[in-house]
């Protein structure tokens, strides 16, 4: 009997979302396509994961960190959910978002800042409500530790939603529950991805991706990358 619960007690701790087995990899839900075939052949998931923490370690904003996500949140509002911006550092601008091809009607933003930033990040989360949340983490500053990770983490699982939570690159040497972590820079007109972590053994080479595509703006308009985020509303302009 007493070998009975202790088994019970195991297999309670193993299905915790921040417990990741071998055989996830095999039997995990197909994620959201990046669009990117170098990208979605590496990713376990074949795409962004639709129900974890994906960070996304960057040193400076505008490196394209928000254009490597535009094609899937297309694809999340075209089904029928919404997005979340969560503490930007700059504000969106609304005409690009649209030319992106971005409902305003789905677009969530929120202005907060510490505790209160990712209280809001759980409960959208947990809402399912928005199919993916983005969270800026140089906002939430010390309030960011590993608990608050972990919480995150849990809230993308139980809302079936994906969290990508933008972090400052120098984060990528400390312990996270994230699933995903990929690190970002820009480099000879490309983005380079180094895959940090991910379920299964992570690419050694990081992967060069163009993010301009000309089909992305509409006739006549500029190219979203250069209006995406128009308006600073913070001084900062790295990425905590």
């Amino acid at each position: 009997m007493a070998r009975t619960d202790t088994q019970q007690a195991l297999e309670k701790v193993l299905r915790h979302p921040a417990i990741w087995r071998a055989e996830q990899v095999i039997h995990s839900t197909p994620g959201i396509s990046t669009t990117f075939p170098a990208l979605d052949q590496i990713l376990p998931e074949h795409g962004w994961p639709t129900n974890a923490l994906t960070e996304l370690l960057v040193k400076v904003a505008g490196a394209g960190e928000l254009l490597l996500l535009m094609p899937a949140l297309r694809a999340i509002c075209s089904e029928g959910r919404g997005i979340a911006l969560l503490a930007p550092p700059y504000l969106p601008q609304a005409r690009a978002w649209e030319a992106a091809g971005i409902p305003l009607e789905r677009m969530l933003v929120v202005d907060a800042e510490g505790v209160d930033l990712l209280w809001a990040a759980e409960q959208i989360l947990r809402s399912g409500e928005c199919g993916a949340v983005l969270v800026w983490g140089q906002a939430a500053g010390r309030a960011l530790n590993h608990r608050a990770l972990q919480r995150l983490q849990l809230a993308a699982s139980t809302g079936n939603a994906a969290c990508f939570l933008y972090r400052s690159a120098g984060a990528s040497d400390k312990p996270s529950p994230a699933p995903l972590r990929i690190r970002l820079a820009a480099h000879a007109g490309a983005l380079q991805l180094h895959v940090v972590k991910c379920r299964g053994a992570a690419p050694a080479k990081p992967i060069p991706l163009q993010l301009f595509p000309t089909h992305w703006s509409e006739p006549g308009t500029p190219p979203v990358a250069d209006v995406l985020l128009h308006l600073p509303v913070r001084p900062q302009s790295s990425i905590a």
